[in-house]
């Protein structure tokens, strides 16, 4: 009687380790979709977060009416979806998107309607969620700011691609907020560059070097210290960088600041003054200095 042949103990091993490296590898790939918003359903939550959580800060500054408290959620949730599309020639994201219009009317109900934004605001269980979503969002929206402005800006003969028209967009993509309406003024860049604007500036500036810059100079050099970079690593790494530092300042330092941290900023302001003065003010301080310095003279 012949006997099929079964299979020996370390061919069915090793079939159970293939079997399981590949479910990992598939659990990764789906992992990936999620966290960089591929996936429709996390890029769906991802982009209320972001619309809710600034929605939220806008309630913060006081209106006259309903109406004004609209529009300045508007401004405040697209400040970059309104600045950088106009720099480009192309409609706010919120009139090109009916969803993000409905969106942001459905945020302001729950914000100011509704107890809702108190139990976001107040509670860290529902308040970190919904900011680590936000956080997701203003990542990726950052870096996709830089390819498509990289498309539509032009070159100038000095280098191959645009180098900062992108890396400026992709920054105030992800802070134009900051600056609408135009009654806040540059009241949040009056100190220097926060947290909230380093962390886009430097995943911009990454991002468009490994990505977009494939002939020049800065992109050439970058690559060869950090090796071949994928569109999507690159990606992972700004959703990394926004995240980490969000998830560090809300459970463990508030006052975190990884560039102050590395001494990059202790760095940059030896070079930079943290403070800078117009001519009147410099030549006042001068004068004022003098003064004392007489004032001392004539008392010696």
């Amino acid at each position: 009687v012949l006997r099929s042949k079964q299979p020996s103990e370390a061919a069915m091993g090793n079939v159970s380790v293939n079997k399981i490296l590949m479910d990992l590898e598939a659990t990764d790939r789906g992992l990936l979709k999620v966290v960089t918003l591929q996936d429709d359903t996390a890029r769906f939550f991802c982009t209320f977060c972001f619309v809710f959580m600034n929605t939220r800060a806008a309630a913060k500054s006081a209106s006259a009416s309903w109406v004004e408290s609209i529009i300045r959620s508007f401004l405040t949730v697209f400040g970059g979806g309104t600045l950088v599309p106009m720099i480009l020639g192309k409609p706010p994201v919120y009139l090109d998107n009916d969803v993000l219009f409905f969106l942001t009317i459905f945020a302001w109900i729950l914000t100011h309607l509704t107890p809702v934004g108190r139990w976001v605001e107040y509670n860290q269980a529902l308040r970190l969620p919904f900011n680590l979503g936000a956080n997701l969002f203003r990542a990726v929206g950052c870096c996709a700011t830089v390819t498509a402005a990289t498309k539509v800006l032009s070159a100038s003969k000095f280098y191959p691609i645009p180098l900062m028209g992108p890396i400026v967009l992709g920054t105030l993509g992800s802070t134009g907020g900051m600056f609408l309406p135009f009654d806040k003024g540059l009241a949040a860049i009056s100190n220097g560059l926060s947290i909230a604007f380093e962390v886009p500036l430097a995943c911009a500036i990454f991002y468009h070097l490994v990505v977009n810059d494939t002939s020049g100079f800065l992109g050439v050099t970058l690559r060869k210290l950090t090796g071949e970079v994928s569109k999507e690593t690159a990606l992972l790494a700004a959703v990394g960088w926004f995240a980490g530092t969000y998830l560090t300042k809300e459970l463990f330092d508030a006052s975190f600041d990884p560039f102050e941290a590395s001494g990059f900023t202790s760095l940059f302001h030896s070079v930079v003054p943290a403070r800078t003065y117009s001519l009147e003010a410099q030549a006042s301080r001068k004068s004022a200095f003098k003064e004392v310095g007489s004032r001392k003279s004539k008392k010696a």
